[in-house]
């Protein structure tokens, strides 16, 4: 107990506090003749190394007609002031000052490809920390505005890469020199995006024409479960619909208005893509161009539907065409292939009197056609063909879009 009481009174008597009267002597001497206009540095040849890092918090918006990001978070900046230094143990063991941003010299980083202007990173009611070395860190929180190229050939499953670069503005690469950070971008309370998600991010130095830079990328990737629901199924669905109008019966009447409902569908889904896109002639999306494709067969179904009312309202006197007749008889050795596959069935049916003359003669070749015969094989080779191609284009889309 004796030396555990004699190490207890040895601790206490050796703890040490600063009082403000130890502050203010150490502020009152060392800004004496401090001046925040000169460079700190002895020789004023010598360049400030500066270290900056970007701690993220936030991706606020990708805009992409603005083609513009924006992000919340704060930079740390280090430097070491060497006309700010002191020995602590002639303050009390006194460590650590706290400075208002605007006392003190502060490199003059600008955000250099902000959206809006340049201005004054931090402001008056900023402190920096400042310790007996010399050494400051400066951390101002920012919303960042900065403009970014996109790239929206793949939308909805792109991904953008986004710069955010910072520059000394007055000074030169001599003057104050950007040191690659060994941080690099750090995450700060993190808050996920609902449309993007961040996989991966880096930092990089650039000296060029007397100018220090430093550029923090964000590379993003495109969350496309909204998007898949809300526009590509829709659009996908819309462009099987469009070949319906070869399925219903000429003699309905409706075959025309239907082409027109569907083609116009398929402009209003071009309108609104066109107004989530930034208006580009280098890069047209593939989805943009999947429905100008679906535009494009709805007029050629329209056209092929107007022929074909014209071709079933014709005089049944006049001479139906060989090349006609051909592709009727063409039509219908098709349409009986699985008539052959049961044709000793069809024969026991037909010697037992189930089958009457007309429902024999559906799988035969008939030696009299009619106009309403060419109307029904243009329906089926265009519906075919409308079939097999849309979904080679969409499977083609699809693939195209995902791959990167």
């Amino acid at each position: 107990m004796r030396i555990l009481l004699l190490n207890i009174c040895f601790f206490i008597q050796s703890v040490t506090s600063q009082t403000n009267k130890n502050v203010l002597t150490l502020i009152s001497d060392l800004f004496d003749n401090y001046s925040p206009k000169v460079r700190p540095t002895v020789i004023q040849d010598d360049p400030i190394q500066l270290d900056v890092s970007f701690y993220l918090s936030s991706v606020n918006e990708v805009s992409e007609v603005n083609e513009k990001l924006v992000t919340t978070g704060f930079l740390m900046l280090s430097w070491t002031d060497e006309l700010l230094r002191w020995t602590p143990s002639d303050y009390n063991n006194t460590d650590t000052i706290f400075i208002p941003q605007n006392e003190i010299w502060k490199p003059d980083l600008v955000l250099k490809n902000g959206f809006k202007k340049f201005e004054e990173l931090g402001g008056s009611f900023y402190y920096l920390s400042i310790n007996h070395e010399g050494s400051v860190d400066w951390l101002p929180f920012n919303v960042f505005e900065s403009r970014c190229s996109m790239d929206i050939t793949n939308f909805p499953f792109d991904t953008q890469k986004c710069d955010i670069k910072f520059v000394t503005w007055s000074h030169f690469a001599d003057q104050i020199e950007i040191t690659k950070s060994t941080k690099g971008i750090q995450f700060y309370e993190f808050e996920a995006n609902g449309v993007w998600d961040i996989i991966d991010t880096s930092s990089d130095i650039k000296k060029e024409d007397s100018e220090s830079e430093v550029k923090f990328t964000i590379k993003l990737r495109r969350k496309s479960q909204y998007f898949i629901l809300n526009i590509i199924l829709p659009i996908v669905f819309l462009g099987f619909l469009n070949m319906l109008v070869f399925v219903i019966p000429v003699d309905a009447g409706e075959k025309m208005s239907f082409c027109v409902t569907v083609f116009l569908a398929f402009a209003v889904f071009l309108t609104i893509i066109s107004t989530l896109l930034p208006t580009s002639s280098d890069n047209t999306p593939i989805i943009a161009m999947y429905l100008i494709v679906q535009l494009v067969y709805g007029v050629i179904a329209l056209v092929i539907t107007a022929f074909q009312l014209r071709l079933h309202h014709r005089d049944e006197e006049e001479e139906i065409s060989k090349y006609w007749v051909m592709l009727v008889r063409l039509q219908r050795k098709m349409r009986c292939k699985k008539a052959r596959v049961t044709e000793i069935v069809v024969s026991e049916l037909t010697t037992k009197g189930s089958l009457d003359n007309k429902q024999q003669n559906n799988c035969r070749a008939q030696e009299k056609y009619e106009w309403k015969h060419v109307a029904s094989t243009i329906d089926f080779f265009a519906f075919w063909s409308f079939f097999i191609s849309n979904i080679v284009i969409t499977v083609s889309m699809f693939l195209a879009s995902s791959s990167q």
